[in-house]
């Protein structure tokens, strides 16, 4: 019986593997921007133009700021606050029907935006066209 030809052993490698990087602090990153989930009523078609324009200018200028730099900033500046599930008038989507605080942004003077953070991704899920259509504000 004849040995089976294999071939060659493989030689041991000569180079290491380089170490493996340290993870991103996602606050570190700028958020991205998500508006798949609007729901109707409370989406850009229900602002006026002066509505559309500060809505966009506030993602712009929101989006030229660190996650970190948006936690320490003044809840009614550029800074956020949270409101519980329980005292958003509008229907919930059904993927953030476990959330039990939504993100709150301004972006006309006292006018909220409401969605849900996930990794870096801030989820626009209500746009109030009106003071108090979205939640009642203290």
């Amino acid at each position: 019986m004849t040995a089976k030809n294999r071939g060659n052993r493989p030689s041991a490698s000569r180079t290491s593997f380089a170490a493996p990087s340290t993870p991103v602090s996602l606050d570190s990153e700028p958020p991205n921007f998500s508006l798949h989930f609007l729901c109707p009523d409370f989406d850009v078609h229900a602002l006026d133009a002066e509505g559309q324009a500060a809505f966009a200018k506030t993602l712009q200028k929101l989006s030229s700021s660190s996650w970190a730099d948006l936690k320490r900033a003044q809840r009614h500046g550029q800074g956020s606050e949270l409101i519980p599930a329980g005292e958003i008038k509008a229907p919930i989507p059904s993927q953030f029907q476990g959330e039990p605080k939504f993100m709150v942004f301004r972006y006309r003077g006292m006018l909220p935006m409401a969605g849900v953070r996930v990794r870096d991704v801030y989820h626009v899920l209500w746009i109030e066209p009106e003071f108090g259509r979205l939640y009642d504000h203290d």
